[in-house]
């Protein structure tokens, strides 16, 4: 039985074994048949470099060959070898580079510079290389720069401080300087330089200034623009212009003047019309302050009198009235100076007859009362009505040439007798004319106001009074305070009866009314009274010196004014504040005094508080440093 299976199992695989065996052979022949088709194949292709591409080389390396493409060209050498293309052009700062149509190798690209730049330094040539890259160009281009512009003498310059090219700068001449050429600017050019200008600026110079006639010239001799030159006519001669100085103008040249001087013209058209004299003068549009000094001496009179008066009529008035005070049936001779040209009109009044007071006449017994008022009566026969007189005054005074009052003024009345009494400066000689309305009666008047006051020198000028006017005093604001010094001011005045001289402030201690006569009071100084109670002077000041016309004082400031020491008060006391006006001249002193300020009890001051305080705090310091010692010492000794 197991033998039958044997041989079944036997039977079964016997025909595989044929089939492996046909298996082999044929991959023996398919081997053989491929070692042959490829020892044909090596038969065939027998030469790589015949198929290298056009733009290959056919190279030999690690002993075969091989295709590859030429320099400039890239790919596998046998199928594919274009030519290298590096692109764009490379970016050189400040230049430009020509339009490229080939980018490939070989090609070049020529480089120059951007407008305002120039070449410096390196290739301006880049080429295509074989690895595609451009290479070559290192091309440096330098903006143009021109530099600081140049300087011209007396010249400003206008500039952005730009120095590229195209640049401009512009000068302009300095005040004082005239500019000479067309061409005020320059430009940076492509040289690197500034170009040249024929601009310059030269001083402007006037020269002498005009000559004119008759006149006098204030110049300090500068002719350069804005210098000027001022004309006065020379005395005797008027001014008929409206501009009196010439300016050195920027041209070079004086500014024309319509300024001519002509002479003075003065009694001219002399008339006579019993009793009074009358002329014309011209003195130009602008007049002339003239004063004429009338002389009268009366004709074969033994005591030869002579009468002397100042007139000073308005100074536009062309017309000048005088009329004169004559004795009847008597002979003068009359002599007119005009002080500020010196002419002199001299005449002779022969049998000279005062007519009797008819209708026509309205002044008659004028009398002078009072110093300064005037009184007259009216034509008997008048009708009784309301008359206007017009009153011209003149006041001088032969000590102070500088001194003039004039005034013009109207005044009305009903009275047969009339009486005016007029505000005169004390110590003047005044000329007043009253004069009708219609100026057809008038009538001359010299008052000799008396000069008032103290004077500080032995010697008193003849037919000078010494009546007491004192000046006017300052308006003050009165203080009554208790425990504090106030703050005290006051206003100026304006001198009426003489100059204000100075103002005095006096301290009066321990009267509590304040009651005290101004011209007992002291002129001392603090350090030279005689006792505590005696009044002092604590402060003086220039009335000029007083700023905007008040002054604010503060007392006990320990400060000069004036050479017066201004002392602190003493505390717990009272004290009586005196402002004294004080006006000399002329060898004359006036005073006037006003109660400024009561001052009572007056407490320490804030300084000497500080100082008890201070010695107070010290002295128990020391006192606790020593007690601090002995106790130390003790401890140390125990």
């Amino acid at each position: 039985m197991n033998s039958g299976c044997v041989g079944a199992t036997w039977a079964r695989r016997r025909p595989q074994f044929p089939l492996l065996v046909l298996w082999a052979l044929l991959l023996l022949t398919r081997s053989s048949e491929e070692k042959k088709k490829r020892e044909n194949t090596k038969d065939v292709i027998f030469d790589v470099c015949a198929t290298c591409h056009a733009n290959a080389t056919c190279v030999q390396k690690d002993g075969k060959d091989i295709c590859e493409c030429n320099y400039g060209f890239t790919g596998n050498g046998r199928t594919i070898c274009h030519v290298v293309d590096c692109g764009l052009p490379p970016y050189i700062p400040n230049t430009l580079s020509a339009l490229v149509d080939k980018t490939t190798y070989g090609n070049q690209i020529l480089y120059t510079c951007q407008p305002n730049y120039v070449f410096e330094s390196g290739n301006s040539t880049a080429v295509c290389n074989a690895k595609g890259k451009w290479e070559g160009a290192d091309m440096v281009c330098k903006e143009i720069d021109c530099g600081k512009p140049p300087w011209l003498p007396n010249a400003d310059i206008i500039w952005d401080n730009s120095t590229t090219l195209g640049s401009t700068v512009y000068y302009k001449c300095k005040d004082g300087f005239q500019s000479f050429g067309e061409h005020n600017f320059s430009q940076c050019k492509i040289s690197h330089k500034w170009e040249n200008i024929t601009f310059e600026c030269k001083e402007i110079i006037c020269g002498q200034p005009p000559v004119l006639s008759f006149s006098n010239m204030i110049w300090n001799g500068a002719a350069h623009p804005g210098s000027t030159v001022e004309y006065n006519c020379m005395k005797g001669f008027y001014s008929t212009g409206t501009k009196s100085h010439s300016v050195c103008s920027r041209n070079g040249s004086w500014e024309m003047l319509d300024l001519r001087c002509k002479k003075v013209q003065d009694f001219v058209n002399v008339t006579w019309k019993d009793p009074c004299v009358s002329w014309k003068r011209y003195y130009g549009s602008a007049g002339v302050n003239e004063t004429y000094q009338v002389t009268m001496f009366m004709l074969g009179n033994e005591s030869k009198e002579t009468t002397d008066m100042l007139i000073k009529p308005p100074a536009t008035e062309i017309a000048v009235n005088v009329c004169l005070q004559l004795h009847q049936h008597a002979n003068y001779t009359v002599e007119i100076i005009a002080d500020s040209i010196n002419l002199r009109l001299q005449f002779r009044i022969a049998h000279s007859v005062i007519h009797p007071v008819v209708e026509k006449t309205i002044f008659n017994n004028i009398s002078i009362f009072n110093d300064t008022c005037i009184t007259w009566h009216s034509a008997p026969g008048r009708r009784r009505s309301e008359e206007t007189y017009l009153i011209h005054l003149v006041g001088l005074r032969w000590y102070q040439k500088e001194f003039s009052h004039e005034t013009i003024l109207n005044f009305t009345t009903d009275s047969w007798n009339p009486e005016l009494c007029l505000n005169l400066s004390s110590g003047s000689n005044y000329t007043v004319n009253i004069s009708s309305a219609d100026r057809n009666h008038s009538v001359l008047i010299h008052l000799s106001v008396p000069l008032a006051g103290h004077w500080d020198t032995p010697q008193v000028p003849s037919g000078i009074l010494l009546n007491p006017s004192d000046p006017p005093s300052p308006q003050v604001e009165f203080m009554s305070t208790r425990d504090f010094i106030p703050l005290l001011s006051f206003l100026k005045v304006e001198g009426r009866n003489g100059p204000i001289s100075s103002y005095q402030v006096i301290v009066i201690p321990g009267i509590p009314l304040c009651n005290f006569n101004c011209y007992s009071l002291t002129n001392l100084s603090y350090f030279s009274q005689g006792s505590e109670s005696d009044s002092y002077v604590t402060a003086e000041f220039s009335a000029k010196n007083i700023p905007e016309n008040r002054l604010t004082f503060v007392l006990g400031d320990r400060l000069y004014y004036g050479g017066f020491y201004n002392a602190p008060l003493k505390p717990r006391k009272a004290y009586c504040i005196v402002l004294r006006t004080v006006s000399k001249w002329n060898g004359m002193r006036t005073q006037s005094c006003v109660i400024w300020a009561h001052i009572r009890d007056i407490a320490f001051p804030v300084q000497h508080l500080t100082i008890i305080i201070l010695s107070s705090v010290a002295a128990f310091s020391t006192i606790f440093l020593l007690l601090l010692c002995l106790a130390c010492s003790t401890f140390n000794s125990s």
